[in-house]
């Protein structure tokens, strides 16, 4: 691959000029694809912020495709963390590149074994509930017809929605894999795409397989140029990489859950549908009948158990009106009651998968039970697994700096239980070890990663750079949008500051200034809060002002992510009220989005366990929490909300920051500073929507 290669696809009279219609030469892509291309030939890691508009995909995809294409012996892996991107990057942008460089190479898009059908499960599941799965009408029967149709028995292609359990009931699922002896098996919607991913020499996969995959090599020991959950690779591209920290915290994160226990335990010991329960199928084969009794009693202490740990921690959580609890050493004492109880669970648990296990091991079981003997060992092993967390958290004497913690937790719109967690303090070390240190070349890549601070603050959380020695790329490429002129950027200083004790004022003062400023703008307004409680809350208040005006009001958790979204852009004079997640990954361009409403600053609640936990041992070292660690985060998400506004160069608006902390502390100007820059006049409310309409419509 030489520069020339990129040159002839990216300058401004390459191939992307010559044969993409609307394509606009942007000199931040080229330097960016010189640069991954630099990092493939080197073996180097790099970070690279490209700004919104720079083109980013095409600029990693591009060297991808050309290594690939000279180097056929190797695989580069493409993670992102939203699998909208995900698609983009395999359904769109590869298929426009391939018809641009008129060549292609093989690719594969790879998603978890959950997603894929199992038509020997479905089949299983069928024949428990005959009438229902021969109604074309019904879930169950909708499902049996399309697994007909499908080619590739993902569930993010089936046509309807489906309820979580029913999918649960039928798709792939290793521990409940017949392999080669399945009559399913050369028809394998997972086995056929694990194959095609074996042959592909790039793969366009996510975060969280990325991070099972990284997971299972250091603990099993396998290295990248062998086959693990992910076929083996040496180039990885990390996009939407601010996620990283996150998400790999997500994934490294044990976690004690009652219901999932509860879940496992009775579909072993349940019955289910009109059907025996999988003990009662596997009992008339039992070596020792009496061992059937012992079983269904120990299930019974073990669920008893299981509810006696759920009362103490929802009753614990009330006490302390919060819904999620940082758990220390010092608090061994007053927590004797909850470790009481929780051995009982662990040693229930164990006893049950240790006498199931013997069940179906002395039971002569038919060919046609087989599998359930099968199905009722692995549900009885993820009982055991299920209390494993339990256990470790229980054991405080051999506590690490893991952060320990409860959570409330709702499973559907009625059950309520709380979580026991343990997350890793830091992923940086990990992360260093089972990925970054193992790679040829890392490529790690977003809008927003750079606080001018030279990657300092994300490097530091994700344990880059490795060292000395590792060749360590990085760039700042800033979008080539004209935000001096087509972004206002409006600061009330006058703004009242949100107050635990007070929080009337500044509920009163957002409810009339988000108000008057959608009426302002006509609408076409992205309102983005920290709390879903004063979403809703403002919501309730201004929703029947824009009514009278025609303009509609859309709240995040009236429906899903992709349908209000797609119904926020048709409606262009329709406003979102929205929280965490929509901070980013929102794309509207156009007239649907002339204004982003940013109502506090995305500070995180001190009450977030692992984030109060990491705060507090910077402290500890002196570093001080705020600045390394709360300040960096929020100004990187405040970057993410800023971003949503401008998508494209004809775009044009006004982003309101109704937090006047952002102008009138130090620390905000600080945060500004991190912004894109733009028309910023000194505001105090009464002008806000004067300029707005004045910026808008003149």
């Amino acid at each position: 691959m030489e520069t020339n290669d990129i040159y002839r696809i990216f300058d401004a009279d390459g191939l992307l000029s010559t044969r993409f219609p609307g394509y606009e030469f942007r000199e931040g892509q080229l330097d960016m694809a010189l640069l991954i291309t630099r990092a493939y030939e080197e073996d180097a890691i790099a970070a690279i912020e490209a700004g919104t508009g720079i083109g980013k995909s095409f600029a990693y995809l591009v060297p991808a495709i050309l290594w690939a294409q000279e180097h056929p012996q190797e695989r580069t892996v493409v993670a992102t963390s939203t699998i909208n991107l995900q698609k983009q990057l395999f359904d769109k942008d590869l298929v426009q590149l391939f018809a641009i460089l008129g060549t292609s190479c093989p690719v594969a898009l790879v998603v978890g074994r959950s997603n894929y059908l199992c038509q020997h499960r479905l089949e299983e599941r069928a024949s428990e509930a005959p009438l229902l799965a021969h109604d074309p009408l019904g879930e169950l029967g909708s499902l049996v017809a399309w697994s007909g149709e499908t080619d590739t028995g993902l569930r993010s292609d089936f046509p309807g929605k489906l309820r979580g359990e029913l999918w649960q009931d039928v798709c792939s699922d290793t521990d409940l894999c017949l392999g080669y002896r399945c009559s399913f098996a050369k028809d394998c919607f997972f086995m056929k795409s694990r194959k095609k991913a074996s042959e592909s020499r790039l793969l366009i996969t996510n975060h969280h397989l990325l991070f099972t995959d990284s997971r299972s090599r250091m603990i099993d020991g396998i290295g990248y140029d062998e086959e693990a959950v992910l076929p083996s690779f040496n180039r990885l591209v990390i996009d939407e990489a601010h996620n990283i920290e996150k998400n790999a915290t997500d994934y490294f994160t044990a976690t004690y859950s009652a219901y999932e226990m509860m879940r496992s335990l009775s579909r072993a010991v349940q019955q289910k549908r009109q059907s025996k329960s999988l003990v009662e199928e596997v009992a008339p084969y039992a070596k020792d009948q009496r061992l059937v009794d012992t079983i269904l009693g120990t299930a019974s202490l073990l669920g008893e158990s299981i509810g006696y740990v759920d009362t103490y921690l929802s009753q614990m959580m009330q006490q302390v009106r919060s819904s999620s609890f940082l758990v220390n050493r010092a608090m061994k004492s007053q927590l004797a009651d909850f470790i009481r109880l929780s051995q009982a669970v662990v040693e229930h648990a164990g006893r049950f998968e240790s006498q199931t296990r013997t069940l179906v091991m002395e039971s002569s079981l038919p060919e046609e039970l087989e599998f359930r003997g099968k199905e009722l060992a692995v549900h009885a092993k993820r009982v055991l697994a299920g209390s494993e967390a339990l256990r470790t958290f229980i054991d405080m004497e051999g506590w690490n700096e893991d952060v320990h913690w409860f959570e409330t937790v709702e499973h559907g719109r009625s059950v309520k239980g709380v979580d026991v967690h343990i997350s890793p303090l830091s992923v940086a070390q990990s992360l260093r070890e089972a990925l970054f240190g193992k790679l040829e070349t890392v490529i790690c890549t977003s809008a927003t990663l750079d606080l001018n601070d030279r990657f300092a603050y994300w490097g530091s959380r994700i344990g880059l750079p490795l060292d000395d020695f590792r060749t360590y790329l990085t760039a700042v490429h800033h979008s080539p949008f004209d935000f001096k002129s087509r972004l206002l950027l409006l600061t009330p200083h006058d703004a009242p500051l949100f107050s635990e004790k007070n929080p009337q004022e500044f509920f009163s003062y957002c409810t009339a200034t988000i108000g008057n400023a959608i009426l302002s703008s006509g609408g076409g307004a992205l309102v983005l809060f920290t709390s879903y409680a004063m979403l809703t809350s403002v919501a309730k208040e201004v929703e029947p002002l824009l009514a009278a005006s025609g303009i509609t009001l859309l709240r995040q958790g009236d429906a899903d992510r992709s349908h209000l979204l797609k119904r926020f852009k048709e409606d262009v004079d329709s406003v979102l009220f929205a929280t965490d997640s929509f901070w980013e990954g929102v794309d509207a361009p156009g007239n649907a989005l002339r204004m982003v409403i940013i109502v506090k600053l995305p500070f995180r609640l001190p009450t977030d366990p692992v984030f109060r936990a990491r705060q507090e041992a910077l402290d500890g070292e002196g570093k001080g929490g705020f600045f390394q660690l709360a300040l960096p985060e929020a100004t990187m998400k405040l970057k993410q909300g800023f971003g949503r506004l401008l998508r494209n160069t004809l775009d044009s608006g006004i982003v309101l920051i109704l937090d006047s902390r952002v102008v009138n502390k130090q620390y905000g100007k600080w945060m500004l500073q991190a912004l894109p820059e733009s028309y910023h006049p000194e505001t105090a409310t009464e002008g806000i929507a004067s300029k707005i309409e004045s910026f808008l419509f003149s």
